[in-house]
């Protein structure tokens, strides 16, 4: 599912601005206000992290927002993390905090240099990504500080705030394809298009596409297609089968729409109710959901209130809704809606990677000999290839 239009809600949860000393320590209000003012800095982090293994590695993915409540300019100088021991597990500071911290009012690119300013009233959102040492515990807790300056001010403020990781306990699922020369496009990273796209909706800030993939399967000559690019037959995954990942229930189907034309604006205006294309979630049980997104007009092979096994054919590949090629969406998530949901990470029995590719050039890097990954979840341009 290509990237849509980033917004913000107007207000955030109201926590009341906590007072610390430059060392971090809570002290009295009476005491602080002898050194220094509070500091005027909303913290939340609304989806704590889910442990997952990418790569052979855990890593945690999650947002941190930081909500301006005053009316003087306020400047991130780092953002440390540390686990429940206080050993470092991540310092984002200098040029990384362009890359990390994002304004949802401007549009991307327009604040480098600037992304560490929150200005009067504003929010912006840290985007977090931390790749765990291998070997070590899976932290429990993660503490942050957040050092701060504040315009027209030499002093350096720290602000704590402590958060809890949820588990490591992920979905166990079977993949939806097979099959040879898969990209994981799109995939999780913290630069990806699909991890990037909140959608706020019932006044909530949502990311429903954390962990999203757009599967696109690659030919020998490093194309998606071959023939003419503009017919949805030439490319490599049209029409390949879609398979239930575990058992479930069918709780949303939706079919009708017509197939867009590669490479061209989508047949039918995009809405909430259009984006996913033809689609069917399935209710995995234990508050998690499976979306598959995009598939062909009337390939459906299941209806509202089936219950599906694990290998079962849901549908076949296709081009509809926000789709520019055909290309098979798929993503975990905690409640029945593409949109309206947080995503959920899972794990995978086994594929193998044979090949990674890089975002700043075209080509593949084809690995001399295919690695083969056990509980892991694909990374973002990872060509990857499933039991037939």
């Amino acid at each position: 599912m290509r990237a849509i239009v980033k917004v913000i809600a107007a207000s955030f949860w109201l926590f009341s601005p906590l007072a610390w000393t430059q060392t971090g320590t809570p002290q009295a209000r009476s005491d602080v206000q002898a050194q220094k003012p509070p500091v005027p800095i909303q913290i939340s982090i609304p989806t704590p992290p889910t442990a997952f293994r990418g790569d052979t590695q855990w890593r945690l993915c999650y947002e941190i927002y930081l909500t301006n409540l005053s009316s003087s300019s306020w400047t991130v100088r780092h953002i440390e993390v540390k686990n429940e021991s206080g050993a470092p597990l991540l310092t984002v500071q200098g040029k990384e905090l362009d890359r990390v911290l994002s304004h949802p009012a401007l549009a991307p690119g327009s604040n480098t240099g600037l992304a560490a300013e929150i200005g009067p009233g504003e929010a912006v959102i840290a985007y977090m990504w931390i790749d765990l040492v291998n070997d070590a515990p899976i932290p429990t807790h993660l503490q942050h500080q957040f050092g701060l300056t504040k315009s027209g001010d030499k002093n350096n403020y720290d602000l704590d705030a402590p958060m809890t990781v949820v588990s490591n306990k992920l979905p166990e699922i079977v993949s939806p394809l097979r099959g040879k020369n898969w990209l994981a496009f799109n995939g999780p990273s913290n630069t990806s298009p699909h991890r990037r796209t909140m959608i706020v909706l019932d006044a909530t800030p949502h990311i429903a596409q954390r962990y999203a993939i757009d599967w696109v399967q690659i030919g020998d000559d490093g194309e998606s297609y071959h023939g003419d690019a503009k017919d949805n037959r030439s490319y490599h995954c049209y029409g390949v089968e879609a398979r239930a990942i575990a058992d479930g229930v069918v709780v949303e189907v939706k079919d009708g729409l017509p197939e867009n034309t590669p490479n061209a604006p989508p047949v039918v205006p995009i809405t909430v109710e259009t984006i996913a294309g033809n689609h069917v979630n399935l209710d995995l049980g234990g508050g998690v959901y499976a979306m598959y997104a995009h598939l062909q007009p009337g390939s459906l092979r299941v209806k509202l209130g089936d219950r599906v096994t694990p290998g079962q054919v849901i549908g076949l590949v296709g081009n509809t809704g926000n789709s520019s090629e055909p290309h098979f969406h798929f993503q975990l998530m905690d409640r029945n809606s593409p949109l309206d949901s947080e995503g959920l990470p899972y794990s995978l029995p086994a594929f193998k990677v044979t090949g990674r590719q890089r975002s700043d050039k075209p080509a593949f890097d084809r690995l001399a000999a295919p690695e083969t990954h056990h509980g892991d979840l694909p990374l973002e341009n990872e060509m990857v290839d499933f039991e037939p």
